[in-house]
């Protein structure tokens, strides 16, 4: 199947053009979207009952009012050849004690994964949903995915995406988000593919919202990462954190564009952004587009892009406690990605992550 999607993941406000960083485009030859005939969900056999499965219209109209980052053809995209996704909607008052989980695995048979997601949390309510993506080292794979959010008051959502996808695998993940005073974490493992492509739009619309994005991303060989995270500050007292912890190696590249965006009316909101990013190589391309937007006095934002090797002196006195060179160095790159796989709620999938991130650093 030939698939062109244009248009995606657009800054905000445009850029010299011959930066490359304004759009990105998409045009590869991928697998036939089939059904997707495995279960993926690994919680247990059902829900569980104060969880509501729902498409009907209410939601299909609150759903229809969240914006999305990635661009109007990857939309389209996934409602049109969807495979598998879940709709849930957690009732006001309800806190789901255990994760809801969701592990996608990519085979030969089973080659394709366009998820179209949607999790509503009403006024008081909190849950916790873990959605993860693997696949075979050896064969083309494609995943594309949407993840609508909607936050009531004081809800909590915690929202958890794991990327183990292997080298000839494309990968397209798009979150949407709108919160009404309501909190939302996402932790974010972008670890694999061979392209990916990378969206966060978030509508902080009702006073008190608070986003939080914490983001770990690893390039090596000749992968290429596209990261486009917009979070537009309406409400009042709103506050919004966005962190990126990566690694890149070899010929491997990486575009970060983040915006803060304070509109008329968001008095005393606070919007911070930090990336970091270890570089290996002098043959990588690593791109930072951090923006701050303002209609708004009375704001802070914030924002910090370090790129840079390994700090000399700490790997000095790693390698004076007995490690070599490598050790030392695949050490360090894994204390980096500590914080947020230690957020993750499943000991089986930390472990998962780790020994990924051990083999794809062998070569190192």
């Amino acid at each position: 199947m030939n698939l062109q999607l244009n248009n995606m993941n657009k800054l905000p406000v445009r850029t010299w053009s011959w930066l490359g960083i304004n759009e990105v485009s998409l045009k590869e030859n991928i697998p036939e979207i089939t059904a997707y005939n495995k279960e993926p969900f690994k919680s247990g056999k059902t829900l569980p009952d104060s969880l509501i499965l729902t498409d009907n219209l209410n939601s299909e109209t609150l759903i229809a009012s969240i914006n999305t980052g990635m661009g109007e053809d990857a939309i389209k995209f996934v409602k049109e050849y969807k495979n598998s996704g879940i709709s849930l909607r957690i009732p006001e008052g309800t806190k789901v004690k255990e994760p809801i989980y969701l592990d996608y695995r990519l085979e030969k048979d089973n080659s394709t994964v366009v998820d179209l997601n949607h999790i509503i949390a009403e006024e008081n309510s909190e849950i916790t949903v873990v959605l993860s993506y693997r696949s075979e080292e050896d064969e083309t794979m494609f995943h594309s995915g949407v993840t609508y959010l909607y936050a009531g008051k004081n809800a909590v959502i915690n929202l958890i995406q794991v990327q183990l996808l292997g080298d000839k695998a494309n990968h397209l993940n798009n979150v949407c988000a709108k919160l009404d005073g309501g909190t939302i974490h996402y932790n974010q493992s972008e670890l694999g593919s061979f392209k990916s492509i990378s969206s966060v739009y978030a509508d902080l619309s009702g006073d008190n919202s608070n986003m939080d994005i914490s983001t770990i991303f690893f390039g090596d060989f000749n992968r290429s990462l596209d990261f486009n995270y917009v979070v537009n500050h309406i409400g009042k007292m709103t506050q919004s954190k966005i962190t990126m912890n990566g690694a890149l190696l070899d010929h491997s590249s990486k575009v970060f564009k983040g915006t803060l965006d304070f509109k008329k009316g968001a008095s005393g909101s606070i919007g911070q952004e930090r990336e970091n990013t270890l570089l290996f190589s002098p043959k990588i391309r690593n791109i930072s587009a951090p923006l701050i937007l303002c209609a708004e006095e009375n704001v802070e934002g914030k924002h910090a892009a370090n790129s840079g090797k390994i700090d000399e002196n700490k790997l000095f006195y790693m390698m004076s406690r007995g490690l070599d060179e490598i050790s030392a160095k695949k050490l360090m790159i894994e204390a980096w990605f500590d914080p947020v796989i230690s957020e993750i709620p499943f000991s089986f999938l930390r472990s998962d992550i780790t020994e990924y991130v051990k083999r794809r650093l062998s070569h190192v």
